[in-house]
């Protein structure tokens, strides 16, 4: 069992054409979020490299961030650049953001870590990096497993970086929190947090309230900065969608960057451990 280490990716998809079929990665929708990027060129000459190699490189996947989205990373990390050295991704889902990462990785100097439940799904997103951008390959890592284990097996293990975390993992409001609140054990090295799909809602069962678990563990005096595309209440994208029943709230940013210096841990308690946030996800893991 893998769980709670670093992988390393898997070579023999390196000329498969079908690379999400060979990883278990299902394209249901198959949004790609540079397919609708044009409005935004000629505005950050760094993100205008980027959409142009990702529409010379041919792959089948999907995308779960408007382009806007994206543009927004490219832009706060350009703004960031100098003052950390790490990027944390939690969640690869199918490498978008992962792509826009090692696409600024060309140009700004940090190294990057891919953390997921999901195998396939890791070496989904590190192929995609690699077939972009195989220079910036060398640099990235993948660990399997959630947020706190990174943290514990990591974090708290290899020399001291100045990070940012970019969190677009499980949107479950208890395991943000998890997620969030193992951060407060390096607190000392991180730098930022950028939190995606804070406008996001879905059913009962699901508890979609990423927005809400930053509040709980950052405190409901948050200081942040708005970043995504943000969709008005007559968008489709604001009616429960035919998958999960999720949606956006109309009029909120899709998502936010928390910079830690105007910002506090308000959980956990300074006498609890990190070890009481791993167990479930081992549980379900295993």
């Amino acid at each position: 069992m893998t769980f709670g280490s670093f992988i390393e990716p898997d070579h023999s998809v390196v000329d498969v054409p079908d690379l999400a079929e060979r990883l278990e990665c299902p394209i249901r929708g198959g949004y790609r979020a540079m397919d609708h990027a044009q409005h935004l060129l000629g505005r950050n000459r760094l993100f205008d490299a980027i959409w142009e190699r990702s529409c010379a490189v041919p792959l089948h996947y999907e995308d779960q961030c408007s382009a806007e989205y994206y543009f927004d990373l490219v832009k706060t990390l350009r703004d960031f650049n100098g003052e950390f050295d790490h990027l944390v991704e939690v969640g690869a889902f199918m490498g978008g953001s992962s792509s826009i990462f090692a696409g600024c990785m060309e140009r700004l100097d940090f190294t990057l870590d891919l953390v997921d439940i999901h195998p396939g799904r890791l070496r989904f997103s590190y192929e995609r990096v690699r077939r972009l951008y195989p220079e910036a390959a060398a640099r990235v890592r993948l660990f399997h497993g959630d947020l706190a284990h990174y943290v514990r097996a990591v974090m708290m293990v290899e020399p001291k970086r100045a990070t940012i975390v970019h969190h677009d993992g499980s949107h479950e409001f208890k395991q943000v929190v998890k997620d969030m609140a193992s951060l407060y054990y390096v607190r000392d090295q991180l730098f930022a947090v950028i939190a995606q799909d804070t406008h996001l809602r879905g059913s009962i069962e699901s508890t979609l309230f990423v927005d809400m678990a930053l509040y709980a563990v950052f405190g409901t005096d948050l200081k942040f900065a708005p970043i995504g595309a943000v969709y008005g209440a007559g968008d489709p994208l604001c009616d429960p969608n035919r998958y999960e029943g999720n949606y956006f709230i109309p009029g909120r940013h899709e998502g936010i960057v928390i910079p830690m210096s105007c910002n506090e841990f308000r959980y956990p308690h300074p006498l609890q451990s990190i070890d009481e946030f791993l167990p479930a996800v081992l549980d379900r893991a295993a």
